[in-house]
């Protein structure tokens, strides 16, 4: 398809205006400055962006690898991370939860739930429909969605309670979680992640099945820790 004038314009504007922070954009060892850059310039936008990136390459600089080689450092960082909190996980304040999700294949809706030790509701509902890691229908992102709600929780949970570190283990009827993404998750707000298939464990499934929902927010956070090692200390 041929170029319009409009777009031969803006192709010639951003060429231009890299060419005059060369020097600045090819110095650049990750993608994050690049983005930055665009972004002040207005270019962040699904117009421009494209354009910014293919004149990157006019200068030798290729805004994808850049990007795959900071996640994959990234990854490589948290999953080391969650190694060193997995090794101190016996001393760690610990939330226990569990975990479910339901998907109607009528509606096409799909809901979840995480409860207490207890079985008692601590956070359930209807996805959104703009839920990142939920594919509609597909149960298995449903599920894994809900884990990594649950390690949010947990990361609130930590932060109310003052810890540096907590612990969340996780029981699902779910085995194909993905535990090494949850794990990574985790310790970005060190967290340590554990997760127990157990397929008789229905208690989040039961709440999962109700109307309503009930946010997180809605508990008493601190209180969630369970207190058995306070229980042996005494």
């Amino acid at each position: 398809m041929a170029l319009t004038e409009t777009d031969k314009k803006r192709w010639a504007h951003i060429d231009e205006v890299l060419a005059e922070h060369k020097a600045e954009l090819q110095a650049a060892t990750t993608h994050t400055p690049l983005r930055e850059f665009a972004t002040a310039q207005g270019w962040d936008n699904r117009g421009d962006f494209g354009k910014f990136k293919h004149s990157l390459r006019k200068l030798g600089i290729d805004y994808n690898q850049l990007r795959e080689d900071a996640t994959a450092e990234q990854e490589d960082q948290l999953a080391e991370k969650a190694e060193a909190l997995a090794e101190d996980i016996d001393d760690l304040e610990v939330l226990e939860v569990s975990t479910a999700a339901l998907e109607d294949e009528s509606t096409g809706q799909a809901s979840y739930a995480i409860t207490d030790a207890a079985g008692a509701a601590l956070w359930y509902g209807k996805f959104f429909d703009d839920d990142r890691t939920r594919i509609a229908g597909d149960l298995v992102s449903a599920e894994q969605s809900v884990a990594e709600k649950a390690v949010f929780l947990a990361s609130k949970v930590k932060q109310d309670a003052g810890l540096d570190r907590l612990h969340v283990a996780i029981t699902t009827t779910c085995p194909d979680l993905d535990t090494r993404a949850l794990a990574a998750r985790g310790a970005r707000d060190d967290v340590a992640v554990t997760v127990t298939v157990d397929d008789d464990d229905t208690r989040a499934l039961d709440i999962a099945e109700l109307p309503g929902y009930q946010r997180w927010k809605d508990n008493d956070l601190a209180g969630l820790i369970s207190t058995d090692q306070e229980d042996d200390d005494e």
